[in-house]
């Protein structure tokens, strides 16, 4: 045998021995799945928090309106989608740059539209809490279905498109036009469909209210955003941030009492909770005041005579009446179910 020429080592490597495997390695699957499982739970608690911060936010940007909530919940829905479609159309016409962003800006919307999709034995109403959750809900419901349909529409171009060049040929344009005509629609359908929210003094509270066989005449209604000027001092009602307030007045055919009741709106039950608690009620012998809350209402009830009269001991459960005839008729509202108070009790008509 010849012995092999310098060329001959040129590239030659001297084998390596196997690597034993480590006795930790599983430790480095072990932790993958460790962290994915932790990912999820995180993901499952972050839902938790933002769900809420998001409706809490929409609300106070549209004063509750039912159009704005409808609205802000369908943008869940429409503006991933709406992200994506563009991403797929313009991603070999941009640079790598904004490819990124709008990469990126796909994955976060989507990932907060996850969020709302309800888990195992859930409907969408027991993750969704709070004032205008109802039509925030059916907003995202409508997207989602427009979403549906426009996926439909373009599965159908593309079976369209085998047979007619012309569709083939503007299949983005096409595509994009009427998937954007299915969302857009979507809006005012939900609008019209759903359930119109309770922050407009004259549609909670009409002209004439006849409850108990009473007849109550509005004297006064009106609403605005925050709380100023309910109480005398705007600290106590401002603790937390309130929204807005919803304001009637009523006098009776039954007595001279008159009723004033201010609703202030807050983000959740909680804190209308932590706010009716920190109120100190106002003693004076011409009014009565009661404080409560209904869900994420704080209510500021005043029952007096018509005259500013003091009012005497045996003349409360009358004075009062008015003031409970208004309050069920804002609480019913609310809850959809407007009933009469009971006048059985210690708080009752003048006639009973």
């Amino acid at each position: 045998m010849t012995n092999p020429g310098p060329i001959d080592y040129v590239g030659e490597k001297k084998p390596k021995a196997p690597k034993k495997p480590s006795r930790f390695a599983w430790l480095g699957g072990l932790g993958m799945l460790v962290g994915l499982f932790a990912a999820f739970i995180g993901y499952a608690l972050l839902g938790g928090v933002v769900r809420p911060m998001i409706l809490a936010y929409a609300c106070d940007a549209t004063a509750c309106a039912t159009e704005g909530m409808v609205i802000a919940g369908w943008l869940v829905v429409a503006l991933p989608a709406v992200l994506i479609g563009t991403t797929v159309a313009v991603s070999k016409l941009v640079g790598q740059t904004t490819r990124r962003i709008l990469f990126t800006l796909c994955a976060v919307t989507t990932l907060v539209a996850l969020m709302f999709i309800p888990g195992r034995r859930k409907s969408l109403s027991d993750i969704l809490e709070g004032p205008g959750a109802d039509q925030f809900g059916d907003g995202l419901l409508w997207a989602a279905g427009a979403v549906g349909a426009a996926l439909a529409v373009v599965f159908l171009l593309v079976l369209v498109g085998r047979k007619a060049p012309a569709v083939e040929r503007h299949f983005t344009v096409i595509a994009g036009v009427l998937a954007a005509a299915l969302l857009i629609a979507a809006v005012p359908v939900a609008i019209s469909k759903t359930y119109p929210s309770s922050v407009k003094a004259e549609e909670i509270f009409p002209a004439v209210l006849e409850m108990n066989d009473d007849v109550l005449t509005r004297t006064a209604a009106g609403d605005q955003r925050g709380c100023d000027g309910v109480l005398a001092e705007d600290s106590p009602l401002n603790r937390e941030h309130c929204i807005l307030t919803v304001h009637a007045a009523y006098r009776t055919d039954d007595s001279d009492a008159v009723a004033s009741l201010w609703a202030v709106l807050y983000a959740d039950d909680e804190t209308a909770d932590i706010v009716r608690d920190t109120l100190a009620k106002p003693t004076s012998e011409t009014a009565i005041t009661v404080l409560s809350t209904s869900h994420s209402w704080v209510l500021v009830g005043i029952s007096a005579h018509a005259d500013g009269a003091t009012i005497a001991s045996a003349d409360r459960p009358w004075v009062m009446w008015p003031l409970r005839q208004v309050a069920y008729r804002f609480i019913g509202y609310q809850a959809g179910l407007l009933i009469d108070p009971d006048p059985g009790d210690e708080i009752h008509p003048r006639t009973t």
